[in-house]
């Protein structure tokens, strides 16, 4: 496929400025990881599962997500940080406050999730 003039400065879709930036804010809150606890996230995922979108991902409930309505099912964008026992994940986006997990059949069947950017 040959990319268009639409495409020029782009990364996978997304202005390489915002990719950039996204990264950057990753990459600072995985070296400070350890200071979360003081910062809980406002953003949550209910019965929550570990999933795959050709990277791995969050797939469940959102609440206080800033563009995706509560209890709208959703898949998160590629998860960097998983920490069970602390109840938090990074993904390239956002932090996610762990609630409940389930079982990924628990979602098989079910309608297509909404997928965070």
């Amino acid at each position: 496929m040959i990319p268009d003039e639409s495409d020029a400065g782009k990364c996978f879709g997304t202005p390489r400025a915002t990719l950039v930036c996204l990264l950057r804010r990753l990459a600072d809150d995985l070296e400070n990881v350890g200071g979360i606890e003081s910062a809980i996230p406002e953003v949550a995922i209910n019965s929550w599962s570990l999933a795959s979108r050709r990277v791995p991902c969050l797939l469940g409930r959102t609440l206080a997500h800033p563009k995706i309505q509560d209890g709208k099912t959703a898949a998160s964008s590629e998860l960097f940080y998983l920490d069970r026992d602390r109840g938090i994940a990074r993904t390239l986006s956002r932090w996610y406050r762990l609630g409940s997990q389930v079982e990924f059949d628990h979602w098989q069947g079910r309608l297509p999730p909404t997928f965070d950017d």
